[in-house]
């Protein structure tokens, strides 16, 4: 059943994939104004590599879409940060003087 609200039926069409779909591939985030066309609307395109979301004449999805993607993409490289530091300190050689 289609909804009123277009927004929320591309995000449940988006949701319904099994995240591993969508874990392994690159998010593009698209922002578009348009004075041809009068409605809002957002658009979900799966590639082989690529999830590309587009949002038309909807400025506040974009930016909300943008933000939760740079927090993802922080949090996924202070992860990667942390994981590196415990790796290089379990490698480190124990060296005592006598």
């Amino acid at each position: 059943m289609k909804s009123k609200n277009k927004i929320m039926d591309s995000f449940e069409e988006f949701i319904a994939l099994p995240l591993s779909i969508l874990k392994n591939r690159i998010i593009q985030i698209t922002g578009f104004k348009s004075d041809f066309i009068e409605t809002k609307s957002i658009d979900v395109e799966l590639d082989d590599n690529t999830v590309r979301i587009n949002c038309v004449n909807s400025e506040s999805a974009y930016n909300l879409l943008s933000s939760v993607i740079y927090k993802r993409e922080q949090r996924r490289k202070a992860l990667l940060k942390q994981q590196n530091e415990q790796k290089d300190n379990s490698v480190l050689p124990v060296v005592t003087h006598r």
